[in-house]
């Protein structure tokens, strides 16, 4: 059975890490050999004491100031004894069996959100070359090989995607349940500069051209939706 390192950032969201960590203490029903580490950026609201609470299962955990939420993610990669790596934040939360019994690095696993209409969404695996590839909380990452480059305080996760060739060598993990996923986050708030980092990480990648082909892509599937609906 693989070690999973389940690793979770937060900071000044108490309610949230304690969903999130107890979601976790019920998924090690369904799957024992779990490590939960949890990185927390000097929380002043309650966190840090939630997190030290016994009985909260955290096998490590920190409360120190970071620079921003790719460090903290590092710093639970350095602190993980795992070989695979599962990345759920504060607010985030697993559904039913996840991970039992076929929990390998990499991995997909089917996730869920409520999008900005309200409506309960299942999140699509989209090829990271032309869309957003799956998020990381839907990602079992292999812990041998994942560092974040801050230098993208936004998008180092989808640089790492493409770095890695997670477009072609990860199936979905067969599951039970799902991830349920906060689609509310620097991501969400941030869309200018979220689109500015990811055609500048596709421009160094492949090249100007080819960059503001992958950026046009989404836009004609719009389009084409839009027709057919007609």
């Amino acid at each position: 059975m693989v070690k999973l390192s389940i690793i979770t950032v937060v900071y000044n969201d108490r309610a949230g890490f304690i969903k999130t960590a107890d979601s976790v203490a019920e998924q090690r029903k369904y799957y024992s050999n779990i490590e939960y580490v949890v990185i927390d950026g000097g929380s002043k609201d309650g966190t840090a004491e939630a997190i030290a609470e016994a009985g909260r299962g955290v096998d490590y955990w920190v409360s120190e100031p970071d620079k921003g939420i790719y460090d903290a993610m590092n710093k639970g990669i350095h602190a993980a004894t795992g070989s695979a790596l599962l990345f759920l934040n504060a607010g985030d939360y697993f559904v039913g069996d996840v991970l039992s019994p076929f929990c390998t690095a990499p991995a997909f696993l089917p996730v869920k959100y409520i999008d900005i209409l309200g409506r309960f969404r299942n999140r699509p695996i989209e090829n990271p070359r032309t869309g957003i590839s799956n998020c990381h909380q839907g990602i079992i990452f292999e812990a041998s090989t994942i560092e974040y480059d801050c230098a993208y305080d936004i998008c180092a996760d989808y640089k790492y995607f493409l770095d890695h060739g997670y477009d072609n060598k990860v199936a979905m993990l067969p599951s039970g349940g799902y991830v349920f996923f906060d689609a509310v986050g620097v991501s969400a708030t941030r869309i200018h500069e979220r689109d500015r980092q990811i055609f500048e990480i596709r421009r160094q990648r492949f090249g100007s051209v080819v960059a503001l082909i992958y950026e046009s892509v989404p836009f004609l599937k719009r389009c084409i939706r839009i027709i057919l609906r007609k």
